[in-house]
C-alpha cells in the first residue's frame, strides 16, 4: 500500500520542484498542493526553485522515514531568498541552526542533518 507526502506551496509567484533521493518527483505550483504517492521507507527530501533564479534550499536535504499507509503534509515557504520546508505546526524542518529529529506525523519521522 502506498504512503503519501502532501506538499503545499505557500508562495503566490514561485513554483518548486520536489526532489526525492535526488530525482525530480513533481512540481508544486503557486498556492497549490501536490501529493506524491510512494512506497514506505526512507527518503532524502529536498526542494528546489523552478524559476530562473533557482532559489537554494536552506540546508542539506532532510531525511524522511514514512511507514506503510501513512501521510504527512509539508509546507514550502521561501523567505530570505531560500526555500524552507515546514510541518503543519510551522516548525521548519530544514533549518540551518540546531538539530531536528523526531516524529512530525503518525508514522513519519524526520532527521535534519545540519550542514
Amino acid at each position: 500500500m502506498a504512503s503519501k507526502i502532501i506538499f503545499s506551496n505557500l508562495s503566490r509567484n514561485d513554483d518548486y520542484t520536489i526532489l526525492l533521493n535526488g530525482q525530480a518527483r513533481g512540481t508544486v505550483l503557486p498556492l497549490k498542493t501536490n501529493t506524491i504517492d510512494l512506497d514506505p521507507g526512507k527518503y532524502e527530501l529536498d526542494i528546489k526553485g523552478s524559476n530562473e533564479e533557482g532559489l537554494p534550499s536552506m540546508c542539506k536535504p532532510i531525511q524522511v522515514k514514512i511507514d506503510d499507509c501513512k501521510s504527512v503534509h509539508l509546507q514550502i515557504v521561501a523567505r530570505h531568498f531560500a526555500i524552507g520546508i515546514y510541518d503543519e505546526k510551522g516548525t521548519q524542518l530544514n533549518a540551518k541552526h540546531g538539530f531536528l529529529c523526531g516524529s512530525v506525523a503518525d508514522g513519519v519521522h524526520i532527521d535534519n542533518p545540519i550542514s
